[in-house]
């Protein structure tokens, strides 16, 4: 077993409120999820890469036409096609940062910590009011739940 994990990296440029909140702390994923993405390295994403001019792209998901990086549209269209065959439901990538805030907001199995949801609102590149006031989806009756 290895030590080895794969981490997430933004810059300030990366995201449309890098300006204001800087660069983002580095986000280790689960090593549960480190033998699926090194399966991906070597087996499948070397078909999406031009060798010849893009010998080592440092992005990790590639268009399989050109093997140049993903573009948002493209992952906007990736991510609400998966969501519809998924749920039958149409999602976008802003939706599910909608139901990530809300679900951890009223998991009444887990009562995320202050300091979990300022995390939370780092990594999604935006402060703990924006999370409340613009991504909280709660009805006001869950809101005032005990």
């Amino acid at each position: 077993s290895s030590s080895f994990i794969w981490v997430i990296k933004h810059t300030a440029d990366d995201y449309k409120t890098g300006g204001a909140y800087g660069e983002r702390p580095p986000l280790p994923l689960h090593p549960s999820l480190t033998p699926a993405i090194d399966d991906f390295l070597d087996r499948w994403r070397p078909a999406l890469v031009n060798e010849v001019e893009n010998p080592s792209s440092p992005y990790l998901f590639l268009q399989p036409r050109t093997g140049n990086p993903m573009t948002p549209n493209s992952l906007y269209q990736i991510v609400s096609r998966c969501c519809y065959k998924y749920k039958q439901k149409k999602t976008n990538p802003h939706l599910l940062r909608d139901m990530i805030v809300t679900h951890v907001r009223k998991n009444a199995d887990y009562s995320a910590s202050e300091k979990e949801l300022e995390a939370l609102a780092l990594f999604m590149g935006h402060s703990i009011r924006m999370q409340r006031e613009s991504y909280d989806r709660r009805t006001l009756g869950q809101k005032v739940e005990p």
